[in-house]
């Protein structure tokens, strides 16, 4: 009997609660989120400062003045033929950009600001074109861009850290510094790995 009074005393106490904790999680649903000065959305980057960064995702020390706008066309055709094969961690804004590329940034930007009109074409239409850090000596076709053929990039083998085993299909990024070192412009070293295409000013 006793057991049974203390379960019936419980289950009052408990009724007795039940809507008002109701009551407090529906006010906690519902309330209003505070928002802070950081959560703000950033102010959209503009299509110069898109360039700029892809370039400089792509920066090394030992790249030339060259090299850069070389690679910033190459972002440029990219980015206008396939915007969304791009992540996040492949643009690097100036500011979030420490120690040596940012202390380039401004050679960056003059790069992306010399490409910003063009853009790498075949048959007059910008076309995604690949890229490796380098390769084994020659580049190779790829069902996926059947538009893109093999071409000798033998100057890779001339890299510290030459790997037998690198394989390239598109554009050798070493192999376009190395043209670029040795008196190609940068319209020249990228038609070296793409001879189909042009270099068309939008």
């Amino acid at each position: 009997m006793k057991e049974k009074l203390i379960a019936v005393v419980l289950l009052l106490i408990l009724t007795a609660i039940l809507p008002i904790a109701v009551s407090k999680c529906s006010e906690r649903s519902f309330a209003k989120p505070t928002v802070s000065t950081s959560d703000t959305p950033e102010k959209p980057k503009d299509s110069g400062e898109i360039l700029c960064a892809l370039t400089a995702g792509l920066y090394k020390d030992s790249y030339s003045a060259e090299t850069l706008k070389a690679i910033a066309i190459l972002m440029n055709t990219n980015y206008k033929a396939n915007p969304d094969s791009f992540k996040a961690n492949d643009f690097l804004y100036e500011e979030n950009a420490s120690g040596s590329i940012k202390d380039v940034y401004g050679e960056i930007k003059k790069a992306a600001e010399s490409a910003k009109n063009k853009t790498l074409r075949k048959n007059s239409e910008a076309l995604f074109v690949p890229y490796s850090e380098t390769s084994n000596g020659t580049t190779y076709k790829n069902e996926n861009y059947r538009y893109i053929h093999s071409v000798a990039s033998p100057w890779d083998c001339y890299q510290t850290d030459f790997d037998t085993n690198a394989e390239c299909v598109g554009v050798s990024l070493s192999g376009i510094d190395y043209l670029c070192k040795n008196g190609c412009s940068a319209e020249e070293a990228l038609l070296w790995y793409l001879p189909d295409f042009e270099i068309a000013d939008d």
